[in-house]
């Protein structure tokens, strides 16, 4: 998932993120035990044209494309991708990018208009990262949870938030009201935190994608329990 770029003036807090390179020596467990993962990826316009019977060739147990970003933009590639996906069978999610220049409410319209979920498909996700300059954490948690209740309120299932490890326990953890799943970066090791999704890398290679893509496992059981959690 890309880095927002926007700028606030009543910022208070610089942060910059970095990417993390993996070595090949990182994924030595996971070929050998490949058919045990349940595993995934994320993907946005920014791939580009796909290769898509190819792609299914590699058995991608889901997949999570960007829905929106935003008050009114909407990811070019979302519908095209969606329907591959689930023409091949493989589950698929929507996730929305987080401005920090409009409210949560009007965010969470945008997103519900264009995901269009259904039953079958992954709970909707809150993509919330790093800008150059954060605002006040107690306005990125009210902004986030003004989403969350919305699209919790219309498709009756709590979304799940993705987030960097590190940004969770900075602005987030403990300053909101419920509990939500949690989808976590980190590119050295599994977070500390409990997450039902782990991003392992953003620096994958996947036969019938250009260039590198994020690599996900499922951290909440098996097969069945990633059935489970579709929406009903």
């Amino acid at each position: 998932m890309k880095k927002n770029i926007l700028f606030l003036s009543f910022a208070i807090v610089f942060i910059s993120a970095s990417t993390a390179v993996v070595s090949s020596e990182f994924f030595s467990e996971e070929s050998t035990q490949a058919n045990k993962k349940i595993w995934g990826l994320d993907l946005s316009h920014h791939q580009g044209t796909i290769d898509w019977d190819l792609l299914a060739k590699q058995k991608p147990n889901f997949i999570f494309f960007k829905a929106t970003e935003g008050v009114s933009k909407a990811d070019a590639r979302y519908s095209s991708y969606r329907k591959d996906a689930r023409r091949l069978h493989i589950l698929t999610g929507a996730y929305h990018y987080f401005s920090y220049s409009s409210p949560g409410y009007w965010q969470a319209q945008n997103f519900l208009k264009t995901a269009k979920l259904q039953p079958g498909d992954l709970p909707p996700v809150l993509d919330i990262e790093w800008t150059k300059v954060m605002p006040d954490p107690t306005l990125i948690a009210n902004e986030a949870v003004a989403w969350l209740k919305v699209v919790e309120n219309k498709l009756g299932v709590r979304p799940i938030i993705y987030c960097n490890y590190r940004f969770y326990t900075d602005y987030l953890k403990g300053k909101l009201k419920y509990e939500y799943p949690l989808w976590l970066s980190n590119y050295s090791r599994l977070p500390e935190y409990k997450c039902i999704f782990w991003q392992k890398t953003n620096n994958y290679s996947i036969e019938g994608v250009r260039g590198k893509v994020d690599y996900n496992l499922f951290m909440g059981g098996d097969k069945d329990d990633l059935q489970n959690l579709l929406l009903k």
